[in-house]
């Protein structure tokens, strides 16, 4: 079972303006990059690969939005958009 905080969904997809299509986008590749990474055991199945990484990715949003954070890959494409590499 994933778990994810409460009203965690409709706040990511405000944090986009209400498109869906981009929050989707966005928490799809956040997921991703929490599966490529050392927190997911090489050898976990897949089921519990993407246990972890969906409960990982959505507290780690959830949390930055509690601090004011926007989506990091809006962030990212804005820094990247003014002329910086990240």
């Amino acid at each position: 079972m994933f778990r994810v905080p409460d009203g965690f969904a409709v706040t990511f997809v405000r944090q986009h303006d209400n498109d869906w299509q981009q929050a989707q986008k966005h928490w799809e590749y956040i997921v991703h990059r929490v599966l490529d990474s050392k927190d997911v055991p090489a050898r976990a199945s897949a089921p519990e690969a993407m246990r972890i990484a969906v409960t990982g990715a959505s507290t780690l949003l959830h949390d930055a939005h509690q601090q004011g954070v926007a989506c990091f890959i809006c962030l990212e494409e804005a820094y990247k958009s003014a002329g910086r590499q990240s």
